[in-house]
Formats: structure tokens, sequence, C-alpha cells
């Protein structure tokens, strides 16, 4: 067994336990190759919940330097798990070549487009950064939008809602910077739409189950004829 593979098994019982998450659209996920998957990003389970629900055989992710600097085991520990460091705010190379080989090898590469946690755990994303729609476009590759329903709380259900890929075909090829831009809209106006699609999915999934738990306590309420 890989060590991913020993990490994965280590982890499951207690990442499901901490946060259990139901994942909506599955088969999405699992009928896209290779390509970029976005995601909102709230805190540490963003990752740990694909890990254990998605990624079965390896990860892939991008993932700030700063992260790999606070500990020679942080360092160990992220690279084993298959994040790229970036560095945020400058030309990075080096990250853009490992980004290319994961795209080219036709495998499915992790990033948080907003560039930074939402610490106040609200839905309303910020304004994307480039890189997810350059590299798409760079490789050629579609993006899967996954949005998390609400901020991480332990023993709380949440839910990952997959979207539909998006296609950026029309823009390969391209070297302009408004290029770029117009893609990076619509890349940011499809998560958006996928947001409004999972907060549709699960408020009416609670509010079946309200319906069906009032629908109970009114016939227990009722006097036995």
């Amino acid at each position: 067994m890989s060590f991913y593979g020993f990490l994965r098994a280590a982890l499951s019982p207690l990442v499901k336990l901490l946060w259990p998450t139901k994942v909506v659209g599955k088969e999405r996920f699992d009928e896209m190759g290779g390509g970029i998957v976005i995601c909102n990003h709230y805190a540490i389970p963003d990752t740990l919940i694909p890990v254990v629900s998605l990624y079965k055989k390896e990860l892939h992710v991008l993932a700030k330097a700063e992260a790999f600097e606070c500990a020679k085991i942080a360092n160990w520990f992220l690279k084993k798990m298959g994040a790229i460091p970036v560095k945020r705010g400058e030309p990075d190379i080096n990250a853009v070549k490992q980004v290319l080989a994961v795209l080219k090898e036709d495998k499915k590469l992790v990033m948080y487009p907003e560039g930074t946690r939402n610490k106040e755990g609200t839905k309303e994303m910020l304004q994307f950064k480039q890189g997810a729609a350059r590299f798409a476009i760079k490789a050629q590759k579609p993006i899967l939008p996954m949005v998390y329903y609400r901020m991480h709380k332990a023993f709380r259900k949440n839910w990952l809602y997959i979207g539909e890929p998006i296609s950026l075909e029309e823009f390969y090829g391209c070297r302009h910077p408004e290029d770029f831009e117009r893609a990076t809209e619509k890349v940011f106006e499809c998560m958006q739409k996928t947001r409004r699609q999972c907060d549709e999915y699960v408020e009416g999934l609670l509010a079946e189950k309200a319906a069906k738990r009032g629908k109970k306590k009114k016939s227990g309420e009722e006097p036995a004829r």
C-alpha cells in the first residue's frame, strides 16, 4: 500500500466522524478525466473530505508555500499528500511546471480560486484569481466546480455539491489579458450557479424532512379512535 493509501485509510474514520459530509454529484467527478477541480475554501477539512470521499489513489492540490515552510514535518507531509507549493503574489515557474505536468498526465488538480480561506464562513465568494482559468486554457482541460453548503462544524452534517464541468474551449490558444479575464468571469459565474444548485438541493431536502417530521408529530397528537 502506498503512503497516500495508508494515510487515507487511517484518516477516513476520523474525518467521517468529525465532519460527516454527503457528496452530491460524485458521478461527475468520476466521469471527468484530467482537469482542474475548484472549490470554495473554509478550512483544512475542505481538502481532507475529498481525500476520503473522492481521491482514492492520489491527490494533487495547489497550496500556499507558507504551509510548507512552517516545519520540516509539514513540508514532508504535504509533499507526500501530493500538494504543490505556490508563492502567492509573484510568478512561480516551478509551480506552473508541476501543475501542467499533473494535467498533462490526465490527472485532477484541486485549486481554491479565491486564493484564501473564507474565515467568516459566509456563502459569498471573493473575486476569483485567474490561475484556474489560465491552467485550464493552457492544458486544454475542463474545470469541475464543487461547493460546500456551509462552513464545517464538528459532528454537524454538511454537503459537498459537484456541478457540471466547465469548458473553456472558446479560449484555447488565447494569450491576451482580457481573454483570461473573460474566462475567469465565466468560471466565477458557473461557480455561482453551482452554489445556487447546492443551496436549492440542500434546502429542499431539509424542508422535505421538516415536513415529514411535522406530519409525524401531528399524527402522534391526534386522539386514538
